[in-house]
């Protein structure tokens, strides 16, 4: 007969053992009972950490395959059932392809010889199939499963994110939609300080597009290019407090005069400073009369301390000006305003926007058309 009892190792460790009970040889003087004792101890942990593992796989949300050379299916847990909406025994022994859509059917097959060389493949996104026909967006990982050196089949584990791709789908159009909210706000704010004065009307706007141009064409990211569109758009906001006779006179400015004048970025940072950027906008239009040297207001900030919206608004704010017309003199044109911006290039001016900018103007993006400042796409 055989059975099991568990003794004390050297260790006081729980210690397993089969015993084998038989009778003695009838031909021995004596008779007796010979006992074999067998450990089982590894065997017994082994399948103990085995139904574990099962368990996990199959309590897990997420669905578990594995797949033959030949994408055959294999095995299948409880998750891909569910995810994929087939019984283990519609997915057992039927090829993986028919959760594939047909868009992704290359892209499949190129896993499977990955993974034939022994190749994981990291977490992506791609599209899958129910039963149903349904495709949706899952995220998955494929890995080679050695029996030795050699690959005897691979796993894929898959995540369904309709859930999270509807979230993000509802983030995105709701962020689209604030930000056409700002975009808006900052347009009415930046139309009504040129209602007031007709000799700088588009100002801003010509600003904004023209230092957007050279954001660009400097290869600064996304959110810096933004920044600086907005800050554009608004850079001189602070105007809004200077009476219109000192904004419009032709004559030159008196000490009093041009000290309301050289107050409007202080004057500009606290109208915007409340509206909630997601760049520092306030900072640029705060900084943008300042100069690499020091000679700008109303702080004095210079060098490092500059921040890059700041350095491509002061040129494109000083191109755009030297090329219109204003109340105490005609538009200059833009060859002397290029070369007046060049002129303090390294000095007053960053050495890479006076560059971009010159580039702008030599391949005809930024130019003078219909007696103003255009950016051309």
């Amino acid at each position: 007969m055989t059975f099991e009892k568990t003794l004390e190792g050297d260790e006081s460790l729980p210690l397993e053992f089969k015993f084998r009970l038989a009778k003695a040889d009838p031909n021995m003087s004596r008779s007796g009972i010979v006992a074999v004792l067998t450990d089982v101890t590894t065997r017994k942990r082994a399948l103990e950490e085995c139904s574990r593992l099962a368990t996990i796989i199959n309590t897990t949300d997420d669905a578990i395959i594995s797949i033959d050379h030949d994408a055959t299916i294999r095995t299948a847990n409880k998750g891909a059932e569910t995810i994929y909406g087939y019984s283990s025994a519609e997915l057992l022994g039927h090829s993986v392809y028919v959760m594939v859509p047909d868009s992704r059917k290359e892209e499949m097959a190129a896993i499977l010889a990955k993974c034939a060389a022994g190749e994981s493949t990291s977490r992506f996104e791609t599209y899958r199939k129910r039963r149903n026909g349904e495709i949706f967006p899952v995220s998955v990982t494929y890995s080679p499963i050695f029996q030795g050196d050699n690959v005897q089949a691979m796993s894929a584990i898959s995540r369904d994110i309709s859930e999270r791709k509807r979230v993000e789908h509802e983030l995105k159009d709701s962020h689209g939609r604030l930000n056409n909210l700002l975009e808006e706000t900052v347009k009415a704010l930046s139309t009504t300080l040129e209602q007031r004065d007709l000799y700088t009307a588009g100002h801003q706007l010509r600003v904004s597009m023209c230092a957007q141009a050279i954001a660009v064409r400097m290869g600064l990211d996304r959110n810096d290019i933004q920044a600086i569109r907005m800050a554009g758009l608004l850079h001189d906001i602070g105007k809004i407090r200077i009476p219109m006779a000192i904004l419009n006179k032709p004559g030159r400015l008196s000490p009093s005069e041009m000290a309301l004048v050289r107050d409007h970025p202080e004057t500009g940072l606290d109208i915007t400073k409340n509206i909630p950027f997601p760049w520092p906008v306030g900072q640029i239009i705060h900084q943008h009369h300042e100069r690499l040297d020091g000679s700008g207001y109303p702080n004095g900030v210079m060098g490092e301390d500059l921040c890059i919206g700041a350095r491509i608004i002061a040129v494109a704010d000083v191109l755009e000006a030297m090329s219109s017309h204003r109340p105490y003199r005609p538009a200059l044109g833009l060859e002397l305003a290029l070369d007046t911006v060049m002129g303090m290039r390294g000095t007053a001016f960053d050495r890479n926007v006076c560059d971009a900018l010159k580039d702008l103007i030599a391949t005809g993006t930024i130019m003078i058309r219909q007696g103003g400042l255009q950016v051309c796409p």
